[in-house]
């Protein structure tokens, strides 16, 4: 799947979010099969397609701890029983989060791999 492909699929299916990590992460949550929470209990997500660059300033804030966390993203299918709100910071629409972990099983993962958005 590319970025088009999945641009498409963010127009046309509410249900499909994105979730950016690092390499690590990536890595990690490939293993485990599992997208586990925050220190603050939640798992974030978007329905924006950024490149590296723009979730590295528009999630992470440019924060130094947050480092290479756009390289890499899955794109889910969700649940319809997992619970997703929008942050209360959610100005322009793209920052949401889950409640509790995301098991990949109970989820359609469409594509997982580096981040192949690239900046406009």
């Amino acid at each position: 799947m590319n970025a088009v492909q999945i641009e498409q699929l963010l127009k046309l299916d509410p249900s499909v979010y994105l979730h950016f990590t690092d390499s690590l992460g990536f890595h990690s949550i490939q293993q485990e099969g599992l997208i586990r929470t925050n220190t603050k209990g939640f798992v974030f997500l978007t329905r924006m397609p950024f490149s590296a660059e723009q979730a590295t300033v528009n999630l992470f804030i440019s924060a130094s701890t947050h480092t290479g966390r756009g390289s890499h993203v899955f794109v889910l299918r969700l649940d319809p029983g997992l619970r997703i709100i929008p942050t209360s910071q959610n100005y322009e629409g793209y920052e949401y989060r889950a409640t509790q972990s995301i098991k990949l099983k109970q989820n359609e993962v469409l594509y997982a791999g580096e981040n192949p958005f690239r900046r406009r």
